[in-house]
């Protein structure tokens, strides 16, 4: 039996009770005839019915209850299995994300054709896929080797800081990547793995402060870079068995390089003075896309001889790499050099190149580095005349921009 408040035994002592007041209240007449003892009837029954009616109540609530849980279970599982498709998409973005971007350093940077050419594309590609604050390309193969250094801006881009001879934590660096194609960790905050040819280290890129959870995102970048440095290296051996470029009729970049040293040795015997100006086309590529290689090496054959126009039989013209030209002015100081310079931006500017059935615009953008104002070595005064380059191509195109020697970079509009 149960035992709550409205089980059977309390009904009974209940109903029980409840009469025997009736009758202590002194009105047994109400139980007189068939109404009254139908009224005392009721009376005894009442908490049966009620006791009958919870029961039925507490079934149909446990009911409704058990519903209402497989109801809520039912949401969460589905609740659960919506963030699980959710997650799933968001990781299956993040990787379409990232393979694209992986494509596109893979397209960009097969258009160099040098070392500091490719790390200078890749520091702009690099923020898409890795998170550091520093990167270093140890080129291995100059004699002796050659260390690019580039660190964050404040806007999260990446800019070359220096070039030059190794230090002795990057020989160190090379040394423990040598026999790995894995990513090193080495004396902290930097991790380094080598860019090989062959299964011989050509390369070693260097990242400062790169997450472990990154580490797999480098090899994959340190294997698309192999590539290229393999590129780049066969198109150096190839170029070094030639004199001049077949498109444009002026010295190749390795006798170039030759010819050049030669003049600053004499510069530096005879105390005289030089400088040298790096030329690029602007927008060349988007004109190439556009109209095509074909229109494109006309662009640059025109150009080339507006080049020629400007120059005397002492200096060294040159095709140094794709649409970029290098000019040593010999015995010429630097104020003379800037009204050549921006003579010659003008000229490309101001004629109209007619390729096929197209007419196009071209500009140039020069930099400027004079010897020994500016460096002391042939290398040096090449990458000063580049930075002023870069400088000119970030202040707007179309112009001429001299190496600044105070603030160490290229700044100074001509």
């Amino acid at each position: 039996m149960g035992l709550g408040l409205w089980g059977p035994a309390w009904a009974v002592a209940l109903s029980t009770a409840m009469t025997l007041a009736v009758f202590v209240m002194g009105q047994p007449q109400a139980f007189s005839g068939i109404f009254g003892w139908g009224y005392a009837g009721a009376l005894a029954a009442s908490p049966w019915v009620l006791a009958g009616e919870r029961r039925r109540v507490g079934r149909i609530i446990r009911r409704y209850q058990q519903e209402q849980g497989a109801r809520l279970a039912r949401v969460s599982d589905a609740s659960r299995a919506l963030l699980s498709v959710q997650a799933l998409n968001e990781s299956q973005e993040c990787r379409i994300t990232q393979m694209a971007d992986l494509y596109h350093v893979t397209k960009e940077t097969s258009r160099a054709l040098r070392m500091a050419e490719l790390f200078r594309i890749f520091l702009v590609l690099a923020p898409r896929l890795l998170h550091v604050r520093g990167w270093r390309l140890i080129d291995l193969t100059p004699t002796p080797p050659t260390a690019f250094r580039a660190a964050a801006a404040a806007d999260g881009s990446f800019q070359m800081a220096s070039a030059g001879p190794l230090l002795p934590q990057e020989e160190g660096l090379v040394a423990q990547t040598a026999s790995t194609s894995q990513v090193v960790r080495v004396a902290p905050p930097l991790c380094a793995i080598a860019l090989a040819r062959e299964q011989r280290p050509v390369a070693v890129l260097v990242a400062e402060d790169l997450p472990e959870s990154e580490e797999a995102v480098l090899a994959i970048v340190a294997n698309q870079l192999s590539l290229q440095c393999s590129r780049i290296i066969l198109y150096e051996q190839v170029e070094a068995m030639a004199v001049t470029d077949a498109l444009t009729g002026l010295f190749v970049r390795g006798h170039f390089m030759s010819r050049a040293r030669e003049e600053i040795a004499r510069c530096t015997r005879h105390g005289l003075v030089s400088v040298l100006l790096m030329v690029d086309l602007d927008w060349f590529k988007q004109k190439n896309d556009t109209y095509g290689h074909l229109v494109g090496d006309v662009v640059l054959q025109q150009v080339a001889k507006r080049l020629q126009q400007r120059l005397r039989d002492i200096d060294l013209l040159a095709r140094f790499g794709g649409e970029e030209f290098i000019l040593l002015l010999i015995e010429t100081e630097l104020a003379e050099a800037v009204p050549i310079a921006d003579r010659i931006r003008q000229l490309v500017e101001e004629a109209p190149i007619r390729a096929y059935d197209e007419t196009l615009q071209q500009t140039v953008s020069i930099g400027l580095a004079a010897y020994p104002t500016h460096a002391s070595t042939l290398e040096e005064l090449i990458d000063h005349a580049d930075q002023a380059l870069y400088a000119a191509k970030r202040s707007g195109r179309n112009r001429v921009v001299v190496w600044d020697q105070t603030a160490g970079t290229a700044t100074q509009d001509a």
